[in-house]
């Protein structure tokens, strides 16, 4: 039962005692005491009724999570105690539910705006949410390799010709238990810029030494020529040792080119008009079996580039595009222009996706005496363009397609 309940069954008792002692004569100072009872009860019950009403309507508040409202003072000492007690403890409640709300929503405007690739799962690693870089970064291939990764292990992944994505399978701590999340990052910038500065010292290095090496040894090649001038096999042997030697300059110096590329000066250039300049000298480059075409797609297509660098590019992916066709009959290149994009398509045999990850890195090349050095330039060309660029094979057509992007 309720203190209510007990106190009306007292002031039921104190009731009937007073009506029975009234009805007997000469009781009336008892009558008094027990009015003085009465009175003592009431006031009891008062002290006791003011404080648990302070405390179940702190229980309701609580339980409504109603942080906003606070108990009245009542003007009852030990009341007063219980209200000063809860009210601080509404305040204190208020504020951390305020600081909590207000650190999601900058953990949530966080994830939302990261360049990181973050998606956050369940605790059977189902992804539950993820933000836009996330869904834009991560291919069939990356997400494979994500489902592979163990607990707190980072991977790289080369899912296209021009792309790398670390991938980290990470967790945090979600009510005592172990959640994990997804990290995703494009390191495509940091990787090429890396690749290139290694690229450039071992070619300077290289070119020293060749060079150093190669003055010497033509040197004494000249001292052999003039010792045995009469001597035709010497002759013969100091004429293919210096041919080798010149050989081996041009290999260095076809490196040393690209380490020595100039800054690109940009000027508007008209794609589409651009590309009709070169139309008769790329079809030039095509076989008798290879047709090649020309589209122009919208109106404008005004962008910023070095045209010399940029014809350089054109020229070495269409000369791509042909030896890839080499004599197979039907061959067909079509180069389109868009608003800011050139695309070069071919029907070829294409590319796989074992090579399309290593395509743009130094000395990688498919063909077996290529020194791969094509493919490296129109890198970084379109690097120092700040092109974005990619070199894939369609699987629905057939058709390899390298696409570039003016920003």
């Amino acid at each position: 039962m309720s203190y209510k309940t007990y106190f009306a069954i007292l002031a039921l008792s104190v009731a009937a005692l007073a009506a029975v002692w009234g009805w007997i004569p000469g009781w009336k100072w008892e009558a008094a005491l027990i009015a003085l009872q009465a009175l003592v009860l009431f006031l009891l019950y008062r002290s006791v009724k003011i404080p648990l009403e302070s405390v179940e309507n702190g229980m309701y508040l609580l339980r409504e999570q109603d942080f906003s409202t606070k108990l009245r003072v009542t003007g009852q000492k030990d009341a007063d105690k219980v209200v000063e007690l809860f009210n601080g403890l509404i305040s204190t409640m208020k504020a951390e539910r305020l600081r909590t709300l207000e650190q999601e929503s900058f953990l949530e405007h966080l994830i939302r705006t990261s360049p990181m690739g973050i998606a956050i799962c369940d605790f059977s690693r189902n992804v539950m949410r993820s933000n836009d870089a996330f869904n834009r970064l991560v291919s069939p291939s990356v997400a494979k390799r994500l489902g592979e990764l163990r607990e707190g292990e980072t991977a790289v992944v080369r899912p296209g010709a021009t792309q790398v994505i670390r991938c980290s399978r990470l967790w945090f701590m979600d009510s005592g238990f172990k959640r994990p999340y997804f990290l995703v990052e494009q390191l495509t910038d940091e990787v090429l810029s890396a690749e290139t500065n290694v690229f450039n010292k071992i070619v300077r290095t290289m070119g020293h030494e060749v060079n150093n090496t190669l003055g010497s040894v033509v040197s004494v090649l000249e001292t052999v020529e003039s010792l045995y001038r009469e001597d035709e096999g010497v002759r013969e042997a100091v004429a293919s040792s210096r041919e080798r030697c010149l050989s081996l300059v041009s290999f260095v110096r076809s490196y040393s080119d690209i380490v020595k590329l100039p800054e690109p000066e940009l000027k508007a250039v008209d794609l589409h008009r651009w590309i009709e300049g070169l139309r008769h000298f790329l079809a030039g480059m095509c076989g008798e079996n290879i047709k090649i075409d020309f589209e122009h797609e919208g109106k404008e297509s005004e962008v910023l580039a070095d045209l010399m660098l940029m014809e350089r590019v054109v020229v070495n992916v269409v000369k791509n595009a042909v030896e890839s066709i080499g004599n197979a009959p039907g061959g067909k290149i079509t180069v389109t222009t868009s608003a800011r994009a050139i695309t070069v398509a071919d029907n070829g045999p294409g590319i796989s996706q074992e090579n399309a990850a290593r395509l743009f890195t130094p000395f990688f090349s498919t063909k077996k005496a290529d020194r791969g050095l094509g493919l490296m330039l129109v890198s970084e060309v379109l690097r120092r363009h700040k092109a974005a660029f990619s070199l894939v094979t369609d699987e629905k057509d057939g058709l390899t397609r390298f696409k570039i992007v003016f920003r």
